[in-house]
């Protein structure tokens, strides 16, 4: 049967049937669907409507925690850089304290407040500029502009210092201004404050704004308490936020001296509402929508209380009037339905979501939860009303649409009849000649036509498949010109690598790379010496970031910019500095960088001298005893910073059978279907057993190992090894 005839006849079913049905049922149908239409679609919407808010509010605390986890990796930036600073030598300290404008402290007593009391005097105007978002609450809750100078910190020195004779560090902390502006930048608006205190009651404050309380410690505010005690970045309840008294939450992470014990803390503010504002935007939801963050706090012998993080703020019994030690009390959720409260704050307890219908501020109203932490959800409240007049528009819709398609259905009828024929004529006629045509233009594509084009007009499916078709064709082209482009450079950079290891006398070289994909960022090279350094012959081992087509670029462009430099005089810590300066010129901003170990090794002499920019250590093997150990030194990345420093380090007698393994970290790193990973302990034992059959004997045993430990598992990252060891003392 032709396709004419076929959608003649599927007209015919899927119109008249129903129509005729239709009309003999619809008078007893439509007095029936009368009477429930209202409920139903008022039941149906609100049930949607549910669905809709727990969907929603799922997604609006996904980004709640998103936002959280960027304001906590912030915060590790934040501890780093403030680190780095205490760990700078003496000589390399800032001397000055330009960058900031200075404050003295005075003892922390009674009715001095955080952003109450008893202010510094102002600093200079100078710099100083009203900023959006940034404002001052009064006790009497009137909001005053507070002006900011982003360039500068305040700078808080602690009892009996001045600005002629800082205490140590303060120079060091002033000069962070730029590092926490950089951080502040790259996080956005929700780092409202950023603040650093030392257990010496030495503090920085950015951006800087032009007076403060005078008598504050900020060693014993809520979030330094918090912080110091704390083994990694750890949010802090609802507290004033200081200096401006808006309700906010911090994230603060311990700050440690070079020795390990705690110089101080360091934390990043965001007032709670400009937190909230940030998971949702408008638009999302329609009507009046309050968001909350809310906890549930087990009750005294009975079922949880559900809590919301936003109450009157309370000042500590010590500290009466504008106490600067503030903190937040969560306040009951206010609603007369027992029952819907209790079952919320059980599922917020057990860290599920859903949605309650309960009374909120006298209406009736749609409560959609979903978990942000250990007792801690995101609450959406909506009014009902809302979404049941929709329902009655719509009922009152669909009514007079059915007295209408009533009093027209006998002449919809008769057209139809009328039409059918027509329509099955000349919309066969339609859809075949587009098909009749697509299956012209595939033949001409798969005898390798990728000029192919196929006429796609109109918005139906057919002329979408024809503008897929037209996409196809450039697309197979540029893939297949791909591939072969991918061939090309896989087959180079496999000609790059050594075949085989050189022949050098009193020395046993083996080494073996498997890439994970068809072209790798794993490198590894031999370098025999002539000239300054013969008799010595060099080793590198690297991995570029990713895979593929970019990451052998990369690799390729290391292994011609070390060759030439390693051959010329200079220690392996020289010969990483300059190649560094020479890549990052090409990386510089494009997120590409490598790690790469490089040792030089005299097998007359029996030792070896080494530097790594990033890469995992080397380790050293001996057999006779069963020791292994780490060759380790410090270097940073190849293309990350043009300045990068690297060191040397020195390995001296060397003994015959000893091996020397420099390995990348997909070994260690590779994991098997439990999603357990190799690991350096693994890699130790095998190592140790294959030593005394040589360097070739554990490269080879090493691959099996890791074969058998992943199983089916494919490989994530590349694994290169590279195995030395003495023979014999060679002669000079």
């Amino acid at each position: 049967m032709r396709i004419r005839w076929k959608l003649f006849w599927l007209l015919a079913a899927i119109s008249l049937v129903p129509l005729l049905l239709l009309r003999v049922n619809s008078q007893r149908a439509l007095s029936h669907l009368a009477e429930r239409l209202s409920s139903r679609v008022g039941a149906h919407l609100v049930a949607e409507a549910k669905t809709h808010l727990e969907r929603l509010v799922e997604d609006h605390a996904r980004i709640l925690a998103a936002r959280r986890q960027s304001l906590v990796l912030a915060a590790a930036m934040q501890a780093a850089a403030v680190e780095a600073a205490l760990a700078a030598p003496a000589a390399d300290a800032p001397k000055d304290l330009s960058g900031a404008v200075v404050v003295l402290s005075s003892a922390a007593g009674p009715g001095m407040g955080m952003g109450m009391g008893r202010r510094q005097p102002p600093a200079d105007a100078a710099g100083f500029t009203e900023t959006p978002g940034y404002f001052r609450i009064e006790p009497d809750g009137e909001r005053l502009p507070l002006p900011i100078d982003s360039s500068r910190v305040l700078l808080r020195l602690p009892p009996g210092s001045t600005a002629a004779n800082p205490p140590p560090l303060a120079a060091a902390l002033a000069a962070l201004a730029p590092t926490l502006t950089r951080i502040a930048t790259l996080t956005g608006p929700l780092a409202h404050f950023q603040t650093v205190a030392l257990t010496s009651g030495l503090a920085v404050v950015s951006p800087a704004i032009p007076d403060t309380p005078r008598r504050m410690d900020p060693t014993q505010a809520p979030w330094y308490l918090a912080a110091v005690t704390a083994a990694a970045p750890v949010w802090t309840p609802p507290q004033a936020e200081p200096g401006t008294g808006r309700v906010s939450v911090a994230v603060g992470s311990p700050v440690h001296r070079p020795d390990g014990t705690v110089a101080g803390a360091t934390a990043i503010f965001t007032p709670l509402d400009d937190l909230l504002a940030s998971v949702t935007s408008p638009g999302h939801m329609a009507g009046d929508v309050e968001t909350l963050l809310v906890q549930a706090e087990p009750g005294n012998d009975g079922p949880p209380r559900l809590l919301v993080e936003a109450g009157d703020v309370a000042r500590s019994p010590r500290h009466g009037g504008h106490g600067w030690l503030v903190f937040v009390t969560p306040a009951p959720l206010a609603s007369p339905d027992g029952d819907a409260l209790a079952a919320m704050a059980a599922n917020v307890a057990a860290g599920t979501s859903g949605v309650e219908r309960l009374t909120y501020n006298g209406r009736d109203c749609l409560a959609a939860y979903a978990k942000t932490g250990e007792g801690e959800a995101l609450l959406q409240i909506a009014p009902v009303a809302q979404v049941l007049a929709e329902a009655e528009a719509v009922a009152g819709d669909v009514e007079g649409s059915i007295r209408r398609l009533y009093t027209f259905g006998t002449f919809i009828v008769g057209a139809v009849m009328l039409a059918l024929l027509f329509l099955s004529l000349s919309a066969s006629r339609a859809v075949t000649r587009p098909i009749l045509a697509l299956t012209a233009a595939a033949r001409r594509l798969a005898a390798g036509d990728f000029t192919v084009r196929v006429p796609a007009t109109g918005r139906d499916e057919i002329a979408e498949l024809g503008r897929v078709f037209n996409d196809l064709a450039p697309t197979l082209d540029a893939h297949l010109r791909l591939c072969e482009a991918i061939e090309l450079a896989s087959e180079i950079q496999r000609n790059l690598l050594p075949a085989t290891p050189p022949a050098v006398p009193g020395l046993a070289l083996a080494a073996l790379c498997r890439y994970c994909d068809e072209t790798g960022g794993d490198y590894y090279d031999f370098l025999p010496f002539d000239g300054p350094k013969a008799g010595r012959v060099g080793l590198a081992v690297g991995d570029v970031t990713g895979h593929g087509l970019g990451a052998a670029l990369l690799m390729t462009t290391a292994r011609a910019l070390l060759r030439p430099r390693a051959a010329a005089p200079g220690t392996p810590a020289e010969v990483l500095a300059d190649v560094n300066r020479e890549l990052a010129r090409d990386t510089m901003g494009t997120g590409r960088f490598m790690t790469l170990f490089y040792m030089e090794l005299d097998p007359v002499r029996r030792t070896a001298a080494y530097a790594r920019a990033g890469h995992d250590p080397a380790l050293r093997h001996n057999p006779a005893t069963g020791q292994t150990t780490e060759l380790s030194c410090r270097g940073m990345i190849l293309g990350a910073t043009g300045d990068a420093r690297y060191e040397t380090g020195h390995v001296a007698d060397l003994l015959p059978g000893e091996i020397l393994l420099i390995g990348s970290d997909g070994l260690w790193e590779a994991r098997n279907a439990k999603d357990e990973m190799f690991g350096k302990a693994r890699t130790r034992a095998v190592l140790a057993a294959a030593a005394p059959d040589g360097p070739e004997a554990v490269c080879r045993a090493l691959m099996d190992a890791l074969d058998a430990f992943r199983g089916p598992i494919p490989l994530a990252d590349d694994v290169t090894l590279l195995a030395a060891a003495l023979t014999r003392t060679a002669n000079p």
